[in-house]
C-alpha cells in the first residue's frame, strides 16, 4: 500500500500494541499528510484478515530529513559526535587527534559511497516517531510472519530498483525480529539509548522524589521552588485556538534546530492540529506562562501523547529570554508530568533519546535502540560492512559506559 490512507484504521491498529503510539494509524497518517512523506505499508493477509504489517518510508534525497535515512543514521553530525567521544576515551590528546583524523577520512569516503549507492532508500521507521517494528496480530506465528514480510520488502525493492533497505530506531529486544533480519543479511548497529521513567508504585510527586538520591532530591526541590519564584506556571489548554498552535510551532523551531532537523513552521502547525484532534493518541497540550501572560502569549509548551498506560512527552519549545533561569524545561517536562502521571494512574513515562544526563539524573533508565541496514548490491554491502562493525563497536564503548547492559 503506497499510503496510510489506503489501509483501514481499525485494520492497521489491530496489529499495534497499545503503547506503541508512534506506529499507530493516526500518527502515521498525520505525519504523512502534514510533511508529504512517501510511506509504503506492507500487509500480510490470511484469507480476508490482516495478520501482520510493517511500514516503511521511501527516502529519495539523503539531505531531506536527517536521522530517517542511512546517511543520517551512520554519518550524521549527532553520530559523529558520539564516535569522536568514544575515540577520546582512554587516549592522550595526540592519540585522540590522530584517531579523529583517521575517522574523518573514513567517514568522507564511506558517506560519499553511501550517498551514491543507497538511494532511493526504503527505511522501515515511523517518521518523527523514531520507532520501528514488524507488527503481528496476537496469536499469529510471529517468526513466520516476519519472514514473509521481509521477503515482500525484498521483492518490492527489486521491482522498484531500490538499492538499500534499513530498519532504523528499532527497540524492544525482539529476538524473532533480530534473527530474521540477520538471516536476511541486515547488518546490525547500536544507534542510541532511549530513556523511560518507571514510576512503580509512586502515588505522588513526593514519593517520586523519594526514589532519587538525597543530593538530587535537594536539587529538584530547589528547581521547583525557583520555577514558582520566577513567576511561572503550567497550564493545560483543553481547546487551543489556531493562534496558540501557531505560537507553539514557532517555539518548536529551537528544538528542531538543536537536533539538525528541517524547520517547517507550517507543517508543524498542521501536525499539532492533527494530533490534538486524534483522541486515540491521548493528546494533551501544556504551556508555561508568566503570571501576566494571557491568550497565545506563552513562554513554553509541551505536547504529550498517552496510550496504553504510557505517557510520551513529544514536542516542546521555550522562549529562553522569557523563562530565564526558572528551570521551565525540567518543571514542565519532568516534574509536572510526574504529577500528572501518578494522578492518572500512568506507570511509565517514555522520554525517548537525547538529553541523556538530564534524564538519568531524574531516575530514567536507558535501553538500547538499534539500526539494521542491507544493500541489494553484494559489492556495496561488502564495502559498508567494516564501517558498520566499527561504528557499532564505538557506539557500544561510549553508550555502554552509561549502561553496561548495552554491551551484551
Amino acid at each position: 500500500m503506497r499510503s496510510t490512507s489506503a489501509v483501514g484504521r481499525e485494520e492497521w491498529d489491530a496489529l499495534v500494541p497499545p503503547d506503541r503510539v508512534y506506529l499507530s494509524h493516526d500518527w502515521l497518517r498525520a505525519v504523512e499528510e502534514c510533511f508529504g512523506f512517501e510511506l509504503v505499508l506492507f500487509l500480510l493477509r490470511d484469507g480476508g484478515r490482516t495478520v501482520a504489517g510493517v511500514q516503511g518510508l521511501l527516502v529519495r534525497d539523503p539531505d531531506a530529513f536527517p536521522y530517517h535515512d542511512p546517511t543520517g543514521a551512520l554519518f550524521g553530525d549527532y553520530e559523529m559526535d558520539h564516535l569522536r567521544q568514544a575515540l577520546e576515551r582512554d587516549r592522550s590528546p595526540q592519540e585522540s587527534a590522530e584517531a579523529g583524523a583517521l575517522l574523518a577520512a573514513v567517514v568522507r569516503a564511506e558517506a560519499g559511497h553511501t550517498r551514491a549507492a543507497a538511494y532511493p532508500a526504503l527505511v522501515m521507521t515511523s517518521p518523527y516517531g523514531y520507532a520501528s517494528d514488524v507488527l503481528t496480530l496476537p496469536g499469529t506465528a510471529r517468526e513466520g510472519a516476519i519472514g514473509e514480510l521481509l521477503a515482500a520488502v525484498d521483492a518490492f525493492c527489486r521491482a522498484e530498483g531500490i538499492p538499500s533497505q534499513s530498519f532504523l530506531w528499532e527497540s524492544g529486544g525482539d529476538a524473532d525480529l533480530h534473527r530474521a533480519l540477520a538471516g536476511h543479511g541486515y547488518l546490525e548497529f547500536l544507534s542510541d539509548l532511549e530513556y523511560d521513567l518507571d514510576l512503580g508504585a509512586c502515588a505522588s510527586l513526593e514519593e517520586y522524589l523519594g526514589t532519587l538520591e538525597r543530593k538530587r532530591r535537594t536539587v529538584v526541590r530547589a528547581e521547583i521552588r525557583k520555577f514558582s519564584e520566577a513567576g511561572l506556571r503550567v497550564e493545560r489548554i483543553a481547546d487551543p485556538d489556531p493562534e496558540l498552535i501557531a505560537r507553539c510551532a514557532e517555539l518548536s523551531e529551537g528544538q528542531q534546530k538543536k537536533y539538525g532537523l528541517p524547520v517547517d513552521r507550517g507543517a508543524m502547525e498542521r501536525l499539532f492540529t492533527a494530533l490534538l484532534a486524534a483522541p486515540a493518541l491521548g493528546p494533551a497540550l501544556y504551556v508555561v506562562r508568566r503570571e501576566e501572560e494571557r491568550g497565545p502569549d506563552v513562554s513554553g509548551f509541551l505536547l504529550c501523547l498517552e496510550a496504553g498506560g504510557v505517557l510520551h512527552p513529544k514536542f516542546l519549545g521555550f522562549d529562553a529570554t522569557a523563562v530565564g533561569a526558572g528551570y521551565a524545561y525540567f518543571n514542565l517536562v519532568f516534574y509536572h508530568q510526574v504529577e500528572r502521571a501518578v494522578a492518572g494512574g500512568v506507570r511509565r513515562i517514555s522520554y525517548g533519546m537525547g538529553s541523556a544526563d538530564a534524564k538519568r539524573l531524574r531516575g530514567c533508565r536507558p535501553a538500547p535502540v538499534r539500526g539494521w541496514i542491507r544493500f541489494s548490491s553484494p559489492s556495496a554491502h561488502r564495502r559498508i560492512e567494516p564501517y558498520v562493525t566499527v561504528f557499532d563497536c564505538l557506539k557500544k564503548q561510549l553508550l555502554g559506559n552509561q549502561d553496561g547492559r548495552v554491551l551484551r
